[in-house]
Order: structure tokens, then C-alpha cells, then sequence
């Protein structure tokens, strides 16, 4: 269930006299809700608790959960003191893949942050390949059905005009933008995980969203959206293209 969703039945279980604590791993959603108890964890969604397999910290995780059941205080949002668990130290660690530094030319030219996406993508394309042919054949992007020189095409035309025409007709502008932007990462997190290694989502936005060129396309994409006359696209850019974790990111060039 959703971090909004929890965040509000607490409201309703809490009316029937019954004392709730809500886990949630997205701030301003529990923040907008403002749950009677709430502690904020800093993970990756889907692990409330933490990485698996590690008991001693997803028991200090509850523990503060239900600590914050004897706060009559409330509503309360309690950020959690630690941030995600370390993997184990026989774990191999992960090393990104060769290929992709940012240029230190002007990027903000007309043109240039395209033309560096589309570099960058074709120094990736041989761990992508890797991946796939490691995985069998299996592929995560592909949504769009178009070529990634296209959707970088895409996405920089979003950015300087979100009243272009939309090339899936099919569907809702703001979801040809999510499932664009969903091909381009897909295309990088396969490239990123064709090498061994332990690595979690945290780890993999630090290095798209602060390494990459194609991060840097998707940074500028939310600032464009979050000043767009668009409802649908200004809520998708604020609250959903980059995750709350890179929020404190913003478009370099």
C-alpha cells in the first residue's frame, strides 16, 4: 500500500481507539497526510525495513517504529537516525560501468546535451548488450518501442515544449513522457548492472542522477514539467520522475 494510503487509514484506525505507527519511505507524501505516527525511513521503496537478511537492523527499524507508540502528541513524522544498512562485506561491491563522464564542455548550447546523451548511450551499448545477453535476452526498456536517439529526441523537445505533439497517441501526453523517461533509465540501470556486484537503487540514482548525461536530461525534464501550465505534467514532474531521494538534484547545464 502506498505511503499516502497507510499514512491516512492511521487517521481512521486511530478514530476506533486503536494506537497507530505508520513506516513510509516517501517524506512529503506522509508529510501532506501527517499521520498520527510516522516514522520516515531513507530507503529504497519496497524495503521499509531495510535490506533483507540483515535481522539485527530491520530490528532497530521496528523498534524505533514502536517506540513512537507511547507519543500521545501527535500527528507526528519522525525522520529514522540511520540510513540504509551497508551490504555485507562478503558481498563483491559494484563498480559503475566505463563509459560515462560528463563532459567538460558548455552543455547548455543548443544541441549539446543531445548530442553527449547519445555519445554516452553508445559507450553503454556494450554492457547493455551484455546484460541482455546474460539475462536471456530479456529487456526492461522497450516500453515506447522507439530507438533511444529518438527518445532522447523526445525528451529534450519536452523540456523546451511540452505542447508538441504526441507521438503515442494512444495515450495521455503525461504518460508518453513517463514511459520515455522509464526506456532511458531501464536502458542505463541494465548497462549499470551487466558487471558482478551488490548494488541497491539508492546507489544506482546516485550514479544516473549525478553522473550521467542522461540524468542530467532527466533533472532538466522535471524542471521544465514543474513550470508547466499542465496540471498532469507539472504533479508528474514534481512528484514522480525523479525519485524523492534526488530531489535535492537540479539540471547542471
Amino acid at each position: 500500500m502506498c505511503t499516502r494510503a497507510v499514512s491516512g487509514l492511521a487517521h481512521y484506525i486511530e478514530r476506533e481507539g486503536v494506537a497507530t505507527v505508520a513506516i513510509g519511505l516517501i517524506r512529503h507524501h506522509m508529510a501532506s497526510v501527517a499521520p498520527p505516527r510516522g516514522l520516515f525511513v531513507p530507503f529504497e521503496l519496497g524495503r521499509p525495513f531495510g535490506a533483507p537478511n540483515q535481522p539485527a537492523f530491520q530490528h532497530r527499524v521496528l523498534g524505533a517504529a514502536l517506540g513512537l507508540l507511547e507519543r500521545m502528541d501527535g500527528p507526528l513524522l519522525v525522520d529514522f537516525a540511520e540510513g540504509p544498512p551497508a551490504p555485507p562485506a562478503d558481498l563483491a561491491a559494484w563498480t559503475a560501468p566505463a563509459g560515462v563522464a560528463r563532459p567538460d564542455r558548455d552543455l547548455g548550447a543548443p544541441g549539446a546535451l543531445a548530442e553527449a546523451a547519445r555519445s554516452e548511450i553508445a559507450r553503454l551499448r556494450p554492457s547493455y548488450d551484455r546484460w541482455v545477453r546474460d539475462n536471456g535476452g530479456r529487456r526492461l526498456d522497450r516500453i515506447t518501442g522507439m530507438g533511444l536517439d529518438a527518445i532522447v529526441a523526445l525528451i529534450v523537445a519536452y523540456t523546451e515544449d511540452q505542447s508538441i505533439d504526441n507521438p503515442m497517441p494512444a495515450f495521455p501526453t503525461v504518460r508518453t513522457v513517463k514511459f520515455a523517461a522509464d526506456d532511458l533509465k531501464h536502458f542505463y540501470y541494465q548497462a549499470a548492472l551487466s558487471d558482478p556486484g551488490t548494488v541497491g537503487d539508492i546507489e544506482l540514482d546516485d550514479w544516473f542522477f549525478g553522473e550521467t548525461v542522461a540524468g542530467e536530461l532527466l533533472l532538466g525534464l522535471k524542471a521544465a514539467l514543474v513550470a508547466s501550465d499542465d496540471e498532469e505534467l507539472r504533479q508528474f514532474g514534481e512528484r514522480s520522475l525523479v525519485p524523492s531521494h534526488q530531489a535535492h538534484r537540479g539540471p547542471r547545464a
